[in-house]
């Protein structure tokens, strides 16, 4: 028979054993919930990012996008004298559409955006602050895009305030005080690092719908900036007063992250509008750029209303 010395140690041993098979059996679990907590913090932290970087389960439908290409195609064949350049990525999957998407037109305020990532470049490198003060000059004085110009030069403004200014606006001062305050070839980095040729015409650099895509893709991924950076750069491009293109193609209640393009000096010279952006449709986020040459504003408006809409509707609804 046993002693009540030796039940005693069984006892002890087996509630050792209990607790150990409790914290191998749990432990996991735990982390996982924190793990599922923390991928859950980060989606409302960072709701511009793509949810593969954020470790979020990616339950995505996989979709046949040929309808959408072949309806696409048919739409610019109808307009067989219109120069129209449209490539579509859905994010989920990489899948894409292109119909003359390498056709190259004037980055003009497109590159607004690229000016952006190598200003929060600078910033993350500690060569600028985003609450530094930036004196106009008169060489960045413009009057062709946005309102900044009538401050005059010595006007100070911080690089926060350029910078949304630059994306909401499209203000083409608040651009240059921003590129000149910048060490010479950060700008050509971004398209480097993203290896995006930087072809000109001319003195301007020409980009195509499919090169643009890979800025967007690149703050979506944040594969360049930081993730609260390129967070905050999506977040801006949501907000720009320009809402009468690629954003009137999807409902008001939609997020749409994009910049226009626009150069048209009124000098006979080729006009060309553009609008590049991500459409955040829940759970089907998609990447968008439509370029046009040689039309005016309102035939071009027309043309990238179209598109985006008929892309919206597509992936909107398909199953």
């Amino acid at each position: 028979m046993l002693s009540r010395k030796s039940v005693f140690k069984i006892l002890t041993l087996l509630n050792v054993l209990v607790l150990l098979l409790n914290i191998v059996l749990f432990l996991p679990n735990l982390s996982a919930q924190d793990k599922n907590q923390k991928t859950a913090n980060e989606v409302v932290q960072f709701p511009y990012l793509s949810k593969r970087i954020l470790n979020e389960n990616q339950n995505n439908q996989i979709i046949n996008f040929t309808p959408l290409r072949q309806t696409v195609r048919e739409y610019l064949a109808k307009n067989p004298n219109q120069e129209i350049g449209i490539y579509f990525e859905y994010l989920p999957s990489g899948t894409s559409i292109g119909v003359n998407d390498q056709m190259e037109v004037k980055l003009a305020s497109l590159i607004k955006v690229p000016t952006v990532m190598a200003t929060y470049k600078a910033v993350e490198d500690g060569n600028l602050d985003l609450n530094q003060e930036l004196t106009i000059s008169q060489n960045d004085i413009d009057s062709s895009y946005g309102d900044l110009w009538k401050k005059g030069s010595g006007f100070k403004i911080t690089t926060q305030q350029a910078i949304e200014l630059a994306l909401t606006k499209s203000d083409n001062t608040a651009n240059k005080v921003l590129g000149h305050n910048l060490k010479q070839g950060a700008i050509g980095q971004v398209f480097d690092h993203l290896d995006i040729p930087k072809n000109k015409e001319g003195q301007f650099f020409v980009i195509s719908p499919k090169g643009y895509t890979s800025i967007l893709r690149s703050l979506y991924l944040s594969s360049y900036l930081k993730k609260e950076n390129s967070n905050q750069v999506l977040d801006i491009l949501s907000k720009t007063a320009f809402t009468d293109k690629l954003q009137a193609g999807a409902p008001s209640n939609v997020k749409v992250s994009h910049k226009i393009g626009v150069y048209d000096l009124n000098d006979g010279s080729s006009p060309i509008y553009s609008d590049c952006g991500i459409v955040y449709v829940p759970y089907r986020p998609y990447s968008l750029c439509i370029v046009t040459k040689n039309m005016n504003e309102e035939t071009a408006r027309k043309h990238i209303q179209t598109l985006s809409k008929m892309v919206y509707g597509y992936v909107s609804q398909v199953n």
